[in-house]
C-alpha cells in the first residue's frame, strides 16, 4: 500500500468516525429527558416548567419546537403545502387521532399562538376537519414573527440549562456542551423548523395543529 492510499485511508476513516460521534450526540441529544428544578422566577421559566408538567418525555429539541411555534407559528406548512393538501393533512391526521380527554387548546409562549389538539377537538366535535382548517387559515393575515425573536428565547433557554434551571434526569454532564454546539448548526441552517424527539412522540399524543390564539372563541 502507498503513502498516499495510507493516507487517503486514514482520513476517510476520521470523517467516518467524526460523523459517528456527531450521530452519537445528536441522539443523546433528542433522548435526554428533561425536569424543571428549582422555582420559576419569571414567565419564561414558568412555561418551561409548565410544559414538562405537562407532558412526559420532554427533550431540549421539545423545548426548541415549542418555541418555535411560540414565536415563528406555523407559516412553514403555508410554504409546504397548498390549500388542497393542507386539508388533506388536517383531513388524515384528525382522522387517525384517537378520540381523548384534556383540553383542547395549549397555550404557547407568548399569547399569540396555541397548540389544537385532536385527539380532545375530535371527542367535541368528530371528524370536522373543515372547522378546523379555516381556523387555521386565519393564520395567514396574522403578522409574521421575527427570527430575532426566535434568537432571543434560545439564549434564554441556553441560559436555562447553564445554571441549572433545566436538567436532564438522569445525569448527562454533557448536555451543556452538546446543545452549544446544537445551536451552532442550527443557526448556520437557519433555523428550520423540526419535529418533535422520538421519545416525547412516543409518551404524549402529539397530533395538533398551531392555530392564531384569538381563533380559540370560534371553536364554538
Amino acid at each position: 500500500m502507498s503513502r498516499m492510499t495510507r493516507f487517503i485511508k486514514t482520513g476517510l476513516k476520521r470523517i467516518v468516525d467524526l460523523e459517528r460521534i456527531k450521530m452519537r450526540e445528536a441522539k443523546l441529544l433528542t433522548s435526554t429527558e428533561l425536569c424543571f428544578a428549582g422555582r420559576a422566577e419569571d414567565a419564561f421559566e414558568s412555561v418551561l416548567e409548565e410544559q414538562m408538567k405537562l407532558h412526559a418525555g420532554v427533550t431540549i429539541v421539545d423545548l426548541l419546537k415549542f418555541l418555535y411555534q411560540s414565536t415563528l407559528g406555523p407559516f412553514h406548512l403555508f410554504e409546504m403545502m397548498d390549500e388542497t393538501q393542507l386539508k388533506e393533512w388536517i383531513r388524515k391526521n384528525l382522522g387517525d387521532a384517537r378520540s381523548s380527554d384534556g383540553p383542547i387548546t395549549e397555550n404557547l409562549y407568548g399569547k399569540k399562538w396555541v397548540r389544537l389538539n385532536f385527539g380532545p377537538y375530535k371527542k367535541r366535535f368528530g371528524n370536522d376537519y373543515q372547522r378546523i382548517y379555516e381556523l387555521f387559515g386565519e393564520a395567514k393575515g396574522m403578522k409574521h414573527g421575527q427570527l430575532g425573536e426566535y434568537q432571543d428565547l434560545l439564549k434564554k433557554l441556553l441560559d436555562a440549562l447553564a445554571t441549572g434551571k433545566i436538567r436532564p434526569k438522569n445525569d448527562e454532564p454533557n448536555i451543556l456542551r452538546l446543545f452549544q454546539s446544537f445551536l451552532k448548526e442550527y443557526e448556520e441552517k437557519n433555523y428550520p423548523p423540526i419535529h418533535h424527539s422520538k421519545k416525547y412522540v412516543l409518551k404524549n399524543a402529539a397530533e395538533y395543529l398551531v392555530i392564531p390564539c384569538l381563533s380559540i372563541d370560534k371553536l364554538g
